[in-house]
């Protein structure tokens, strides 16, 4: 069992062991003995100048003594806590007492060692103890992994990009300890990078500095797209001046193209980063960049599909020559309407698709009806009323489209229930009907007709207002009237 804990700790990578004692004697045995073995070695002979080597170095074992000329080794084990948390210390005394022994441990010690001891017991002390730090760092690397992968699962469910930022950075930063961290992307084909979204820098006296640290890591990392890391152990850390103490980039690639860089940075945590750390944040760096292709083919997308929708409104207008720019001005004053309704963004997102889409079904309209220049006769009004519910039939099969649904088949209904092409009532009436029945009013009002001259705003709002609770719904006309308040419906009439 002791062979093969010792044999495991020989392949373990080198840990930085700091030896204090006051006794120069006893630091030179120490260092004789375990000159051969796996450990990093530096040596100290007072509390300060132990405090001064923590406070600039990573420590990963401290043997100290418990007496020094200067202080205390309890001094040095609270230091060396406090900057390196992970560091397992081991005190050893020649002036042994139960106290000392309780005292040290509850302060955080691994173990407790008397003078004179045995060569091998003070090796095996500081083998159990490099064992110890190899298998939290393994725990550590599997709870990484395991956030890792349910972060990743999560991202592949975020498609809109502002939000997919601020998940990717936040979830960097905490995953290691990262004080701030930013991700660069290059616009379109440049070899330029801008600054797509940060973290941990809004009003800090150090964002200038960490930005410009972290834009030149990117722009090394983006001509090799390689990662890089930045972690010298030597900086010595200037609370006043916030000196970057560690960071690391990894690009965002994907099929070798890089869609950006990700950087994560240390300012007041004093722990450099490692290589394994860096090829931790690759495997999410990985995730991140598909997820940010994801989001970018979404977007790519979705503009195609809006460009369809405009095409297909367009197509509606074309017909309809007493109604040029009727869906654009429906948008434009719904999308005012709405903003005093406290639409999310995904509402105003399906807004713009109904509102322009509404009418599509008049292609379904014979011409004669459709272009006709007085009053429609009662049969051919019925056919006119007909129109929702083509419209609702030629899209209900798209997916994409399926937001436009309930603006083009309830915008007639009325509140009372006297509408088509259902005759739904109240609140039964989907809230996009109940909002594009006002608008859809205020601009046959204001608009010309070959039989009349379209009215002010002004009229059609008192049109609004005599009609509502009977043609409209009380809670859009009181935010179409809000709106029209502010002066939020005027620039479609001056």
């Amino acid at each position: 069992m002791v062979v093969e804990l010792i044999d495991k700790i020989k392949t373990h990578k080198t840990d930085n062991l700091l030896i204090v004692d006051d006794d120069p004697n006893m630091v030179a045995f120490l260092e004789e003995i375990l000159e051969k073995e796996n450990f990093k070695l530096t040596t100290a002979f007072s509390v300060a100048e132990a405090r001064s080597i923590i406070g600039r170095q990573n420590v990963n074992i401290l043997l100290c003594d418990l007496y020094l000329d200067d202080g205390s080794g309890i001094q040095i084990l609270k230091e060396a806590k406090s900057l390196h948390p992970d560091c397992e210390v081991i005190v050893m005394t020649g002036q042994p007492t139960i106290q000392n022994a309780v005292e040290v441990i509850k302060q955080g010690a691994y173990d407790y060692i008397v003078k004179p001891f045995a060569i091998e017991s003070v090796k095996m002390t500081l083998w159990r103890a490099s064992e110890k730090i190899r298998l939290e760092q393994e725990n550590i690397r599997l709870k990484e992994l395991m956030s890792f992968y349910q972060i990743s699962e999560a991202m592949g469910s975020i498609i809109e990009l502002e939000a997919l930022f601020d998940l990717i950075l936040t979830t960097a930063a905490k995953e290691y300890e990262a004080d701030a961290a930013a991700i660069f992307c290059p616009p379109s084909e440049s070899a330029e990078l801008e600054l797509k979204a940060s973290i941990g820098l809004d009003d800090t006296d150090y964002r200038d500095m960490v930005l410009q640290h972290s834009l030149e890591m990117s722009q090394k990392a983006m001509e090799s797209l390689v990662p890089m890391l930045f972690a010298d152990p030597d900086v010595e850390f200037d609370w006043e001046k916030r000196t970057i103490k560690s960071s690391m980039c990894q690009p965002l690639l994907v099929k070798g193209k890089p869609l950006g860089m990700l950087n994560v940075i240390r300012i007041k945590n004093n722990h450099p980063f490692t290589q394994g750390q860096l090829a931790g944040l690759a495997i999410f760096a990985s995730k991140a960049a598909t997820a940010l292709e994801n989001s970018d083919l979404y977007e790519s997308l979705k503009t195609t599909y809006f460009a369809t929708v405009e095409a297909l409104a367009n197509a509606v207008e074309a017909r309809d020559s007493y109604t040029r720019g009727h869906t654009e001005r429906v948008y434009q004053l719904s999308y005012a309407i709405a903003g005093e309704l406290g639409w999310t963004e995904q509402q105003l997102g399906d807004l713009k698709m109904g509102a322009l889409l509404h009418d599509i079904g008049k292609i379904g309209v014979p011409d004669s009806i459709l272009n006709k220049a007085g009053q429609l006769t009662p049969e051919e009004a019925e056919i006119m009323k007909k129109h929702p519910a083509i419209g609702a039939k030629m899209i209900e099969a798209i997916e994409f489209l399926k937001p436009a649904l309930p603006y083009i088949l309830y915008h007639h209904e009325r509140h009372d229930g006297k509408g088509y092409p259902i005759g739904l009532a109240g609140d039964d009436i989907p809230l996009p009907g109940r909002l594009l029945a006002v608008v859809d009013t205020i601009d046959a009002i204001t608009s010309d007709r070959p039989y009349r001259k379209g009215m002010s705003l002004e009229s059609a709002i008192d049109e609004i207002k005599r009609f509502s609770g009977t043609q409209f719904n009380p809670i859009v006309v009181e935010a179409c009237l809000s709106a029209h308040n502010k002066g939020k419906l005027k620039f479609l009439f001056e």
